[in-house]
């Protein structure tokens, strides 16, 4: 909730500035955090016997559905903020509405004693968390500063990995110190905590001053801004970003006919953007990490062959080294930039995966050891090219009047594939074993000359100059991918672009005031006595 200071600085909860997006940044982690909780304790059930005995022993189709039908909610969550987030005033709405939605999710869960009350409950949970995981990404980067928006999304994406890790060892903890079916009941119902808390801190925390403008309430807006930016509406600084943010909406209100636009190219390439944005999250599923992250101990008690209490640990170790490698772009991700990055990271993954199914063809009990290890390893190219960097690009590439519902099929693509991923991988294990992990390798070679020839670079780049990239050029015509994709990897091109983009809201600025005081001249006119007749 917005307040005022003894100074009349803007500031929410008493803080402003870099305190302030630290605070929207803590809200958006514990969303992920929850996201992370909820991907990674069903792993540790999958082979608890409490919780096989309660639903019947289920045969690996049926354990895969258990497991992906979270994501089967998740993927209509985020396909109703495509169809109707625009309505619900704002992220910060959408978000408490999500949250909200996944709280009675996990209730159903934790009181289910049937296979079909599961599933409603995972399904509930999910349409929750599909909307969590469109709106929060875009809350984040629209609030954020260009220098630090990679940063600030590598944070909140570390404690993605510790809810995997909260998740993979309360479940152990539970299966060895208790009996009953509160060792499955209390990981399903412990979720709800983190949800509380985010509901409890976000009404308190600014709106996204993009929203708010593209909304017409631009004096909401300014305060907003200011207050994260740590000054006042008119200073300098600001109010130049604030021009810039009027100005790129006045563009796309000119040149953009409505949500359609996702499906073509005129006005802003509007089909290109959201095309490419839905591939990140495609390629970063069929990447295989969410094997891992969803069925870590049933893989590697069924596929690398170790005990069940062994596998248990060994994933719960894998979750704790997941994390400390997420530590890693919280310096890389600005400074190196996306597209080195994701292509740093595929080049990693597709030899992990490739060894992986290596050493777990040759089915020794040193090379399961050894496939095991490069799974870690994994994990590490995984955070470093596809993770947090990965969340943010879509956010930064898509335009703002459609930025919530292309991020919303980028999202789609996301819960899609991990569904996908998370229901074939128990049979794939079954049935072609060490092929498994070929098929990964091969997604992840693909990605190589996609990233190179049609991803254009964002990193550090106001929101607004990415738009700028796609606009058409001096002879009208509309540059292809390949010239953005140039363009933006042209650091003078860059600043010519940030410097056009300055000029031009100065001069729209400047006709708006002309405009104004016109208006305001002649109001006062007509109302002058001695002019009427």
């Amino acid at each position: 909730m917005a307040e005022t200071n003894t100074t009349g600085s803007p500031s929410y909860l008493g803080l402003k500035g870099q305190p302030l997006l630290y605070a929207v940044t803590l809200c958006c982690s514990v969303s992920f955090l929850l996201f992370g909780y909820d991907l990674g304790f069903m792993g540790g059930l999958t082979t608890n016997t409490e919780f096989l005995n309660q639903f019947g022993n289920p045969n690996s189709t049926l354990l895969g559905f258990l497991v992906s039908a979270y994501e089967v909610g998740a993927m209509f969550g985020a396909l109703a903020q495509f169809a109707v987030g625009d309505y619900f005033g704002g992220r910060k709405n959408n978000n408490i509405i999500g949250i909200s939605t996944l709280i009675v999710g996990a209730a159903i869960q934790t009181s289910s004693f049937s296979q079909g009350q599961f599933i409603a409950g995972r399904i509930v949970a999910g349409l929750g968390l599909g909307v969590v995981t469109t709106v929060i990404p875009i809350w984040l980067s629209e609030c954020t500063v260009p220098k630090s928006r990679g940063r600030m999304m590598a944070m909140q994406l570390s404690t993605m990995i510790l809810g995997l890790i909260i998740a993979n060892w309360l479940d152990y903890g539970m299966a060895e110190h208790h009996t009953g079916s509160i060792q499955w009941r209390l990981p399903c119902g412990f979720q709800i905590v983190f949800a509380i808390f985010v509901l409890a801190l976000i009404p308190w925390l600014p709106e996204s001053p993009r929203y708010l403008a593209s909304a017409g309430k631009n004096e909401e807006a300014e305060y907003a801004l200011a207050a994260l930016r740590g000054g006042f509406p008119e200073t300098p600084e600001i109010a130049y970003e604030f021009k810039e943010i009027k100005y790129a909406i006045a563009v796309e209100s000119e040149d953009v006919g409505g949500w359609s636009d996702i499906f073509h190219d005129n006005g802003i390439s509007g089909f290109t953007r959201v095309a490419i944005a839905f591939s990140a999250n495609f390629f970063q599923q069929m990447s295989g990490v969410n094997v891992m992250s969803s069925l870590g101990p049933y893989v590697f008690e069924n596929s690398i062959g170790m005990s069940s209490h062994n596998a248990m640990l060994v994933s719960g170790g894998l979750q704790v080294w997941y994390f400390l490698s997420s530590l890693v772009p919280w310096y890389a991700v600005d400074k190196f930039g996306r597209r080195k990055l994701f292509l740093t990271g595929s080049i990693g993954m597709f030899s992990c995966m490739t060894l992986s199914a290596i050493f777990v063809g040759v089915n020794t009990k040193g090379t399961g050891y050894a496939a095991a290890a490069v799974l870690y390893i994994f994990h590490s190219f995984f955070t470093l090219g596809w993770q947090s960097n990965m969340w943010v690009y879509p956010s930064e590439l898509l335009p703002l009047r459609l930025r919530l519902r292309g991020g919303a099929l980028s999202v789609v693509s996301q819960w899609m594939f991990t569904f996908v991923v998370v229901e074939i991988t128990p049979v794939m294990i079954d049935n072609i074993g060490y092929k498994s992990y070929i098929v990964f390798a091969i997604f992840n070679l693909c990605t190589l000359p996609l990233v190179y020839f049609c991803y254009p670079e964002t990193s550090r780049q106001p929101l607004e100059v990415i738009d700028l990239l796609f606009a058409d050029k001096e002879d009208g015509t509309r540059p292809t991918i390949f010239e953005v994709v140039k363009n933006s990897t042209n650091p003078e091109f860059a600043r010519s672009i940030e410097e056009q983009l300055k000029e031009n809201s100065r001069l729209r600025d400047e006709n708006e005031n002309i405009i104004d005081e016109t208006k305001a001249e002649a109001m006062h006119l007509e109302k002058d006595p001695a002019l009427q007749v």
